[in-house]
Formats: C-alpha cells, sequence, structure tokens
C-alpha cells in the first residue's frame, strides 16, 4: 500500500492532482478544497508530499478492477477522510466529495450538531447528515481544532534540497506532524543556514527543543 508520495506537482485537474515522479505522471484523487488550496497558493509547478490512501474501484464480478490513490497534504486530513468513510452509505467517492470546505470546518458542523453545514455538502443530504452526527459525534473533536495556519504551511512550495525534506521524513516518523515538522525544518535553517545535511539539522532542532526556556 502507498501511504505517502512526493513529486512535482505539474497540474491540478477536476478531483485529482498530477504529480510527477521520476518521468511518471500519477492521477491522484484530492477533495475540492484541497485543489482550491493547490490552486490558490501557487503550488503547482513544486514539489508536494501527499499522505495517501489505495483502493481499487470496480467490481470484480464486472471485470473492471482499477486501482486508485487518494492523496491530502495533511496526514490529519486524510485520518479525518477515512472516519468519514466508516459512515454507512458514504464511500471513497462521496466522502471525498463532501469535502468541499476544510476538514476543521466539517468537524466543527458535526461537533456542533449543525445539520445546515453538513447539508450544503456534495452527496450530504438531510439524512446522511444526521447519520454523520450520530456516528461520529466525539470521533470529529480533535480534527475541529486543526491549525489553519498548519494547512497554509502545508501548501508552501517545497523546501529546497533533498537533505532538508528528509530532515522533515525523519521528524514525521517521529511523530512529529507534517506542518510541526515543516516549520522545525524552516525556522533551523533561518537561524543556521551552514548547515548542510539531515543528521546536522535534526541534532540541531534537538538542541533547540532541550534548551531551557
Amino acid at each position: 500500500m502507498i501511504v505517502r508520495i512526493r513529486g512535482l506537482l505539474t497540474g491540478v485537474e477536476k478531483e485529482r492532482a498530477l504529480v510527477e515522479i521520476n518521468g511518471i505522471t500519477y492521477g491522484i484523487l484530492i477533495s475540492d478544497a484541497v485543489a482550491e488550496h493547490m490552486v490558490s497558493s501557487g503550488t503547482v509547478g513544486h514539489e508536494i508530499t501527499l499522505h495517501t490512501y489505495s483502493y481499487i474501484e470496480g467490481s470484480p464480478g464486472l471485470g473492471n478492477l482499477n486501482p486508485r490513490l487518494v492523496g491530502f497534504p495533511e496526514k490529519a486530513d486524510l485520518d479525518f477522510f477515512l472516519l468519514l468513510t466508516t459512515v454507512q452509505g458514504l464511500g471513497v467517492k462521496k466522502a471525498l466529495r463532501a469535502l468541499a470546505i476544510p476538514v476543521r470546518e466539517v468537524a466543527r458542523a458535526i461537533e456542533l450538531n449543525d445539520l445546515a453545514t453538513l447539508k450544503r455538502l456534495p452527496e450530504i443530504g438531510g439524512k446522511t447528515a444526521q447519520k454523520i452526527v450520530v456516528e461520529l459525534k466525539g470521533k470529529a473533536a480533535r480534527f475541529a481544532l486543526l491549525d489553519e495556519e498548519g494547512l497554509k504551511r502545508a501548501q508552501l512550495p517545497g523546501l529546497e534540497t533533498e537533505y532538508q525534506r528528509d530532515a522533515v521524513d525523519i521528524l514525521v516518523q517521529l511523530q512529529y506532524t507534517g506542518s510541526e515538522a515543516d516549520t522545525l525544518v524552516r525556522q533551523t535553517i533561518r537561524l543556521h543556514p551552514d548547515i548542510a545535511t539531515a543528521e546536522e539539522l535534526i541534532q540541531q532542532i534537538f538542541k533547540q527543543q532541550t534548551r531551557p526556556k
């Protein structure tokens, strides 16, 4: 299963992002909210990282089985999307189309029992909105608190060098969120422009984290 993909964002089409890796372009399904951020932030033409979920679309009985990838810039957004698909009647495509507004706004509507907002989402009618609240209220609370600035940082153009991107990947493996890792790396680079390897960068970040405040 492909869980994360990094490459050059060459374009944003209806319901998908085009990401080129080593000469191969992947069409990755995205929500309208993600597409809007990619276009408005000028991310096209820059390297991006998407957290992905892979699935097979189609029916074995009909002989039409197509591998698909769904992607989000933030792991938390992907986690919420997968939570949304647990609601009966909301498959992958319906859940993805429903995310026409940022995840935190959908999660907030669930926690506040805001059926009016939920009913305005694509693929969501009155009965489905009620079902979402019944099944997910309480589970969506942490997503309602997602940092808007974190999402904006995730949409910034990619870091300039391979070692900087490697440092972000290492921090993510150490349980930092993507936005936290990105911010720490950028701040450290500004303070220590002479650093030239991922190892030095990580060591400096740890030194900064352990200094008395």
